[in-house]
Order: structure tokens, then C-alpha cells, then sequence
């Protein structure tokens, strides 16, 4: 594709998916840490300022494409439909993260090289949201502020990441860390009865 072909393009989200495609093989090819923007316009075959004019920085070129690829598995591993069964949750996070490690394209972000960009990431409020609005769908948090639920949406984000950075030596071993120290953490008792003290603490301006 030529620079004149992207000058006359009028469909921005084919060209944001087209960019991100060509960030995500750039990002394969040199790492996440130094792929630069100019790496990647010449992988799109496009000018810097095209590239510029859809991501203004190299932050937003790593959380656009952080983000895309986030919603398309979770597209891809969510149940239609959630029954609030911890085991379900396990088992949502666990595919979650194997989608990630079995994509060449996404594991290369969690090589020693390039791990401050995940982590930096990790830290954006709009992944969060995203990560939140996921989790919102899978519980039951009828009574859960809006702070509460927040907080467990980024406590999730970043057990995945540091299961992605270090993983456990076998699946079963993973598994059981999930079980027992991540989902009892997402999933509090539905009833604030069953623990009146934490939420009216919680709730005290």
C-alpha cells in the first residue's frame, strides 16, 4: 500500500485495524521495547505522520493495540451467559490467560525485554474500565459500589499480568493459585449481610 493510498482512505477503523496489524508483526518482529513508530509506519506502508495522526504517541499505539486484542478474546472465551459459579470464573481467567501465551503476537510482550510496556499499560484507566465492564457481566455485584467493583477489575488485570510475566511451573499448580487466591478475592458474598462490618466501613464517607 502506497502513501497516497492511505492519504485518500475515508474508513478510519479499517485503517486504526490495518495500523494495529502492522504494530502487532512489528512488535513480534524487533519487541515491544524497541519497535519505534517509524518501524511500524514502514510495516504499514504509510508515512509517520499517518501513523501519527491515528496514535499520537507510542503509549496510545500500545494501549490501542493492548485494547483490541483484550476485547477480541474476551469475545472469544466469555460464556454467553454466567451461572456466577467460581469454577466458571477460574476457568474464564485460565483461557484467558492460555489465549494470550498461545498468540505469538500478544506472548512477545511478556518476554524480560519487554515487560515495562504491559506494566505500563496495565496502569491505563481505559483498559481498566474494559477490564471492569468484563468482570461486572461474570458476578454477582448487585451489592457492590461502583468503587468496589473497579478495584476488583484491576486487582484481575494485574494477577493476569503477573501470571503472564511469571508463570507457575505447571498448569495444575496455576490453576490452584487462581482458585484460592484470585477468584474468593472477585467474588464476595452476594448478601452484605454475610459481612456487615466490611461494607459499612467501606461505605463511610
Amino acid at each position: 500500500m502506497s502513501h497516497n493510498e492511505w492519504h485518500r482512505r475515508s474508513d478510519s477503523a479499517t485503517a486504526v485495524d490495518e495500523l494495529l496489524d502492522a504494530a502487532g508483526a512489528t512488535f513480534a518482529r524487533l519487541g515491544v521495547a524497541r519497535a519505534a513508530m517509524t518501524d511500524v509506519a514502514r510495516a504499514a506502508g504509510c508515512s509517520r505522520a499517518t501513523l501519527y495522526r491515528y496514535f499520537p504517541n507510542r503509549e496510545a499505539l500500545h494501549l490501542g493495540f493492548v485494547h483490541r486484542a483484550t476485547l477480541r478474546i474476551a469475545a472469544e472465551i466469555t460464556p454467553a451467559s454466567s451461572t456466577g459459579d467460581p469454577a466458571e470464573l477460574t476457568d474464564l481467567i485460565l483461557n484467558g490467560i492460555a489465549a494470550v501465551r498461545a498468540d505469538p503476537l500478544l506472548a512477545v510482550w511478556f518476554e524480560p525485554d519487554n515487560m515495562a510496556a504491559p506494566i505500563a499499560v496495565s496502569q491505563n484507566s481505559e483498559l481498566l474500565q474494559a477490564m471492569t465492564a468484563g468482570l461486572a457481566q461474570q458476578l454477582d455485584v448487585e451489592h457492590e459500589s461502583t468503587e468496589e467493583i473497579a478495584l476488583r477489575g484491576a486487582w484481575l488485570l494485574r494477577c493476569i499480568v503477573s501470571f503472564l510475566a511469571m508463570p507457575a511451573e505447571d498448569d495444575a499448580v496455576e490453576r490452584a493459585m487462581v482458585e484460592a487466591f484470585v477468584v474468593p478475592l472477585l467474588s464476595p458474598p452476594a448478601d452484605p449481610a454475610h459481612h456487615p462490618e466490611r461494607h459499612q466501613q467501606r461505605r463511610r464517607p
